[in-house]
Parts: structure tokens; sequence; C-alpha cells
């Protein structure tokens, strides 16, 4: 009777809780299975989530290279422009050096907020002279240079913004091959992370069947238990009658 109520009382526990080890006295191996399959678990959401953080955040960089991509083509226009400074006013080269400032600065704020410093690389070198051996002497230009040179030498200007718009679409091409690898990882890790949540719960979660079967099986070894000591009760009670 006892034994009938104690897996009464256990399979009681584990249907209530959900749980089929409540105690380390309930699976010990399985206890221990289990903890290394929750620290799996563990590992593998945070290793999605920074994951899925970090694509955000090509995501975001890649949404300003994009918008610059369109800047780098109107500077190709403001250059052209500049370039026939011969049917250009004073105030009309002058705007257009204001709008090839403004776009350049434009176009380091938006890189700017997205954490990206693509341009920074970007320069060309120009020959300004030769030495005393007659080796060539070179000057370094840089975006900052552009408003000046779209008018003095729109070679160099045209050569600065092809290295700017390549710099660019290379920058692009990285984050796009960054973000399919991390896809590829993460969806790897979310299999992973649905087969040892499913292992993990078969170890440790309540199979609600069973435990409902031995809970019914328990009642029932308790009642008959129960019979049997008042069938016992009976006849004793009749054998002392019969002394009496």
């Amino acid at each position: 009777m006892n034994r009938s109520n104690q897996m009464l009382a256990r399979s009681s526990e584990r249907l209530s809780t959900g749980l089929a080890i409540n105690r380390g006295s309930d699976n010990p191996a399985g206890l221990i299975a289990s903890e290394a399959l929750r620290e799996r678990l563990t590992s593998i959401e945070s290793t999605i989530q920074v994951t899925s953080r970090n694509n955000m955040t090509l995501s975001i960089e890649e949404g300003a290279l994009s918008s610059d991509s369109g800047s780098v083509a109107d500077l190709r226009g403001l250059v052209i422009q500049g370039a026939n400074a011969g049917g250009l006013t004073g105030d009309e080269s002058g705007a257009i050096s204001g709008n090839i400032n403004s776009a350049i600065q434009g176009m380091e704020f938006t890189l700017g907020q997205s954490g990206s410093d693509v341009l920074s690389g970007v320069s060309v070198d120009r020959q300004i002279g030769t030495d005393g051996s007659g080796d060539p002497i070179y000057e370094t230009l840089t975006m900052s240079d552009l408003a000046g040179l779209a008018e003095s030498d729109p070679v160099s200007a045209q050569a600065l913004i092809d290295e700017a718009g390549s710099a660019i679409a290379t920058r692009r091409a990285e984050i796009g091959a960054e973000q399919r690898s991390n896809e590829s990882m993460q969806r790897a890790m979310e299999e992973e992370q649905i087969n040892v949540a499913r292992a993990e719960s078969s170890i440790r979660d309540t199979d609600y069947a069973k435990e409902a079967s031995e809970s019914v099986r328990a009642s029932i070894l308790g009642k008959a238990s129960i019979s049997v000591l008042l069938i016992g009760q009976e006849q004793s009670k009749r054998v002392l009658d019969l002394l009496i």
C-alpha cells in the first residue's frame, strides 16, 4: 500500500510539474544529460542572436552604400558639367563646386552613421613633375579634392569617382557574401536548436500518456490494497467472534 501511494504521489507530481525529472534521484544520468543539453541550447540561442544583430548592422551599412551609389552617379554628372568651364559663368562653376562638396559631405555622413569608412581609402596619384634624376613625382588626391579637380583636371576627377564607385561596389559585394554566410549559419543553428530542444524534452519532460497510465495503475493498486486490508480485518473479526 505504501508503495502504491508513493507511485501515485510521484505520478501526480510529474503530471502537475510537467517534468519527468524533478530531483536528482528521479534520474541521475538523465539529469546530467539534460543539463548539458540546456547549456548547449543557451549557447545556440546566443549565437543566433549575435548573428541576427550582425546581419541587421550589415543591412544598415548596405543601405547607406546603396544610397551613395546614386550619389556617385550624380558626382559624375557634376564633374562633366564642371569640365565644360568655357560655357559656364563663374557663379555656375561655383555652384557646381558647391554641389560636389555637398554630395561628398552627404555621402560621408550617411556612411558615418552606418559605421562604414569605405571612402576614407579612396585616392588616386597624379604626376606633378619629375625630380633631378628624371623620376616622376606624384601627389595623392582624395575625395576632398574633387570639387577643385572638376574644372582644373576632370580626368583625375573622373578617376577619383571611379575609385569611389569601385570601393562602394566591392564593399557591397563583401556585405552580401557575409550576410549569406550568416544566414546559412543561422539556419544551421536553428535546425540544431530544434533537435537539441527535442532531445532535452524527451529526457526531462513528462510523458503524459505514460504518467496518466501509471497514476491510474497506482490508484487501482492502492484501492486493491485497502480492499485486501479490509477483508483481512473482517476475517480476523469473524475469527474473534467465533472464539468468543
